[in-house]
Parts: C-alpha cells; sequence; structure tokens
C-alpha cells in the first residue's frame, strides 16, 4: 500500500528583538541555506518567518540543528496540505 504524505512540516521562527518584516525574511532565507550547505536539508519559504519540508525527518533535523541558536525560537506549526 502505497501512503502519500499530505502534511507541510513547517518550522515556525520567532525573533524576539527583529520586528521588520524584510530583515526576518533574509534572516530565515539564510537559515534555509545554512540547512542545505551543511545538512543537505531542501525547504521553502512559503512567507517571512517559516521554513516548510517535504518530510518529517527533515523537519525533525532541523529543529534539532536550529533550536540551540539563542536569536530566535523555533516552533513546529503541521498542517494539512490541500
Amino acid at each position: 500500500m502505497n501512503t502519500i504524505d499530505t502534511v507541510a512540516h513547517t518550522l515556525e521562527f520567532n525573533f524576539d528583538t527583529v520586528t521588520n518584516t524584510q530583515a526576518i525574511d533574509a534572516l530565515v532565507f539564510a537559515l534555509s541555506i545554512d540547512l542545505l550547505v551543511h545538512n543537505r536539508i531542501e525547504c521553502t519559504q512559503p512567507c517571512a518567518n517559516q521554513l516548510e519540508f517535504t518530510s518529517d525527518a527533515h523537519c525533525t533535523f532541523a529543529q534539532l540543528v536550529l533550536c540551540s541558536d539563542s536569536r530566535y525560537s523555533v516552533t513546529r506549526l503541521p498542517r494539512i496540505v490541500e
């Protein structure tokens, strides 16, 4: 039986000291590049403060890699893709 992953695995970033949307967008984009270069994890950026992954494993690993940074907090937001 084939199963299709219909959940977009999303991480949301909260920068307490940064309020400018363009700055947050650039910082999150830099995090996506870091994930690709250092961990070979691909993701998309659906909005300024989120990264979206195609697999649960990549999302979980990215959360573990990124959670130790004190510049932001990271929260996992699973949602159904229609």
